[in-house]
C-alpha cells in the first residue's frame, strides 16, 4: 500500500477523526488548526482534549498551525466551519498543488448566496479535481471504533477510489458517489430538521411527530434539490436518508441538541452557549429561507422554523404550525 501525505484543515471533533481514519492507513496525517496551545497538547499528549479526550492519536499525525505545513499533500481535506470556510480557502491557496485531491468534509452553506462548499473550492482551485465527503458521521461514535459509514462524492473516479482506500476500515466504510452537488445538498439541508426534531424533542413530541417532521423534511430537501439542479434520488443514500435519520434522532446531534435547549425554553443566544459548539443548521436556516423565498420554493417547516429561530414566534403549538401548512400528497416525485 502506497502512503500518502494527507493534510486535514480543522481540528475539532470531525477533523480529528478522519485524521485518525487516514493515519490508520499508514498515511502521514498533518492535523492543522489555528489554536497554537491545542497543537502543543495534541503533539505532546496525542489526544485532542477538547473534542475528543477518549480517543489516542498515533504518531503518523502531527498537528500543526502552520499552514505552510500542507505543502506536498497528495489530499487536502476542508473540515472547518461554513463561515470560516472561504478564508480557508483563500489561506491555503499558496501551499496546495494543482495535482493534490481536495475534499470538504463541511456541512453547511455560505452565508452570502448559497453557495455550497465545494463551490467555494472550485473558485480557488479550478484546476484541482474536488469532492465532497458526507454522511450519518457522528464523530464520537465513529472514534469509539463503532460501525458507520459516510460517502465520497465526486465527478472524478479516480479521486473517490483514492479517498476511499485512505479513509476506509473493518469499521467505517467508504461508499462512493457521482452526484457532489446532491450529496453536500443533503449534508448541509439536514441539519435544519435536526433543529426542528429537537425542538419537538424538548416539548415532549411523540416518535410519531419526529418521524412525521423526517419524512416531510425530506421531502423539502428534494423540492429544493430539484430546482438548483440537484439529483433528488441521492437523498435516498447515506447522504441523505442516512444523514437525515442519525442527525435527527441522535442526542449527539449539536444541531439535535440546541432545538432541545430550545424546545425546553432556553432563549436561542443561551442554547448555543450551552452547546458550545458550531451549529451549523442556523446558519444554513436562515440562507435556505432566501433562496427558497427567491425560488418560490414550498419549505413549510423551513417557514415555521425561521420564525421560532429569528422571529421570536412563540412555541405554544410551535409543532402543529411546522406541519399543519405542508402539502396533501404523501410522495414526492410520483406523478
Amino acid at each position: 500500500m502506497n502512503k500518502k501525505n494527507i493534510s486535514v484543515l480543522g481540528g475539532g471533533s470531525w477533523g480529528t477523526v478522519l485524521a485518525y481514519l487516514a493515519s490508520l492507513n499508514g498515511n502521514y496525517v498533518s492535523l492543522w488548526m489555528r489554536d497554537k496551545e491545542l497543537v502543543e497538547t495534541i503533539n505532546q499528549s496525542r489526544i485532542n482534549q477538547r473534542y475528543l479526550p477518549n480517543l489516542d492519536l498515533n504518531s503518523k499525525i502531527k498537528a500543526t498551525s502552520d499552514i505552510k505545513d500542507i505543502e506536498n499533500s497528495d489530499t487536502v481535506i476542508f473540515c472547518v466551519p461554513s463561515d470560516a470556510f472561504r478564508e480557508v480557502s483563500e489561506l491555503a491557496s499558496s501551499y496546495i498543488q494543482e495535482s493534490s485531491y481536495l475534499i470538504t468534509a463541511t456541512k453547511g452553506v455560505e452565508k452570502e448566496g448559497f453557495s455550497l462548499m465545494s463551490q467555494i473550492l472550485e473558485e480557488y482551485y479550478p484546476a484541482n479535481s474536488i469532492g465532497v465527503i458526507s454522511g450519518p458521521n457522528l464523530a464520537e461514535e465513529i472514534a469509539e471504533g463503532q460501525l458507520s459509514g459516510t460517502v465520497i462524492a465526486s465527478k472524478d473516479a479516480t479521486l473517490r477510489d483514492s479517498v476511499n482506500k485512505d479513509l476506509s476500515n473493518d469499521f467505517f466504510k467508504v461508499y462512493e458517489n457521482n452526484d457532489p452537488y446532491g450529496v453536500e445538498m443533503g449534508g448541509a439541508l439536514k441539519n435544519i430538521y435536526a433543529i426542528a426534531c429537537g425542538i419537538a424533542d424538548g416539548l415532549n413530541s411523540g416518535e410519531n411527530t419526529i418521524g412525521m417532521i423526517m419524512t416531510r423534511g425530506l421531502g423539502e430537501m428534494g423540492r429544493l434539490a430539484t430546482d438548483l439542479g440537484a439529483n433528488p434520488q441521492t437523498f435516498l443514500g447515506l447522504a441523505g436518508v442516512g444523514d437525515l435519520i442519525t442527525t435527527c434522532a441522535s442526542p449527539l446531534s449539536r444541531n439535535h441538541q440546541f432545538g432541545k435547549c430550545i424546545g425546553k425554553g432556553l432563549s436561542v443566544e443561551a442554547a448555543k452557549q450551552k452547546i458550545g459548539q458550531t451549529i451549523e443548521g442556523l446558519k444554513t436556516l436562515k440562507v435556505v429561507k432566501n433562496i427558497a423565498d427567491d425560488h418560490k420554493v414550498e419549505m413549510p417547516i423551513v417557514d415555521s422554523l425561521y420564525k421560532i429561530i429569528y422571529k421570536g414566534s412563540n412555541l405554544d403549538g410551535a409543532i402543529q404550525n411546522v406541519l399543519g401548512q405542508d402539502r396533501v400528497k404523501d410522495v414526492e416525485f410520483i406523478k
